[in-house]
């Protein structure tokens, strides 16, 4: 629920089952604030924004969060600043948290455009547990578009053997869906989350929103879609 007071907004994120680590958290947080169309935190005092970032910090030790991978800080997380520094960890810190950040190995200049009609995002990735493969071309797997209830596009993980067909990778069961958690990046690196996406293609979403979203955030080409998967 976009209409959220900040008070019903925090507790929200205190407690919803949806929110099981510190970017999910984050994307909450910017998601919630750009909707209601007031960039940059412009919508939260110093002292609000002070408690979301004591809450974040609660919540990684006592709901077991794991912090977020720190080549993902940007543009769109720069409302928290350097205040996200402790709850974000290297490249080599990521395996001990239990999550590797898997890259597409497709680009897109459009992704608004992309998840508007059909398509597939290939991703090159061993899953846990397989230490060994000879088969044919790399071990990964394929997100395709599928209809849904929104304007935009939803992603299915593909788990047929057809869908690998004269493709570059094939496909091990043990990948699960529930394990990733899809967001873009654009050609600056900067952080994307798809429910912004969703947002802007709602009927709610005026025209003046989507133009002034379209000159301030999609402006940087080639975008890449990334899964954080859950190992």
């Amino acid at each position: 629920n976009m209409e959220m007071s900040y008070d019903q907004f925090v507790n929200w994120l205190c407690t919803s089952g949806d929110i099981t680590n510190v970017l999910l958290a984050v994307e909450a947080v910017i998601t919630w604030i750009n909707y209601q169309y007031k960039p940059y935190g412009k919508c939260c005092t110093p002292s609000q924004r002070n408690t979301l970032l004591d809450m974040i910090a609660g919540s990684v030790n006592t709901r077991g969060w794991f912090k977020l991978p720190y080549s993902l800080r940007g543009r769109y997380m720069r409302w928290f600043g350097n205040l996200l520094d402790p709850y974000c960890v290297s490249e080599e810190e990521q395996l001990q948290c239990g999550y590797v950040v898997v890259d597409c190995i497709d680009t897109c200049d459009k992704p608004l455009t992309f998840l508007s009609g059909e398509g597939t995002l290939i991703f090159h990735f061993k899953p846990p547990g397989v230490t060994s493969c000879k088969r044919p071309g790399h071990c990964g797997f394929i997100l395709k578009t599928i209809p849904s209830a929104g304007a935009l596009r939803t992603l299915e993980l593909c788990t047929e053997s057809k869908d690998y067909d004269n493709t570059s990778v094939h496909f091990h069961d043990n990948v699960r869906a529930e394990n990733m958690h899809i967001f873009c990046c654009d050609g600056n690196n900067d952080l994307y989350p798809l429910s912004w996406f969703g947002w802007l293609h709602s009927s709610n979403a005026s025209s003046n929103k989507m133009e002034w979203w379209n000159d301030k955030f999609f402006d940087c080409p080639p975008f890449k879609f990334r899964a954080l998967y859950l190992i």
